[in-house]
């Protein structure tokens, strides 16, 4: 599979990184879907700034969406120090990744993190943990499959129903520890 990957975190009570995986052949028509989950004359849908009625509606086009997109979400247990919680997350999503066919992987951009997020995913690959593939990091307003990232890692911190509607979606689900959490 040519698979493209999408992903974005919430650092809520915790920290999870969300990834949508889809298949390259299959972009553009999720693309123009997505693009329907914007209201009025935003230009993008960020979930924890829409209201009620607009999530609702997002989350039933995704949920139409299922076999088209794939979801990953990748937890960690501890949420600080938060870089080192970022960190075991964007490396459990790219040994994912590697076994899931990526080829391409957009992070949200998270100024602060991109360096260690590079520098994170550079190194599976050079190890050959991870087959190689193309990364970067984008705005969410740039890129609306983002948005689907956006909205899983939403729902899944907030738990419950939200959690449980994601179910039929989610493909893998890992709680991470880091290096130091491992050596303690």
């Amino acid at each position: 599979m040519d698979g493209h990957l999408f992903s974005d975190e919430s650092k809520v009570d915790g920290y999870r990184f969300a990834g949508a995986l889809v298949a390259a052949e299959d972009v553009r028509r999720v693309r123009r879907e997505v693009l329907t989950w914007r209201v009025g004359e935003s230009h993008r849908f960020h979930t924890s700034h829409e209201r009620p009625e607009a999530r609702e509606r997002a989350v039933a086009s995704l949920l139409r969406m299922a076999g088209t997109v794939d979801l990953a979400v990748i937890e960690h247990a501890k949420t600080h120090p938060e870089f080192l919680a970022r960190e075991a997350c964007v490396a459990g999503m790219a040994l994912w990744a590697g076994s899931a066919g990526v080829t391409r992987w957009l992070l949200e951009r998270d100024g602060p993190s991109e360096r260690r997020d590079r520098q994170t995913i550079a190194a599976l690959i050079r190890l050959g943990a991870i087959p190689k593939l193309r990364y970067s990091h984008a705005p969410g307003v740039s890129e609306p499959l983002l948005w689907i990232a956006d909205l899983a890692a939403w729902m899944w911190s907030r738990g419950g129903e939200h959690r449980a509607a994601l179910a039929p979606l989610i493909v893998h689900h890992e709680v991470v520890r880091d290096e130091a959490d491992a050596a303690a």
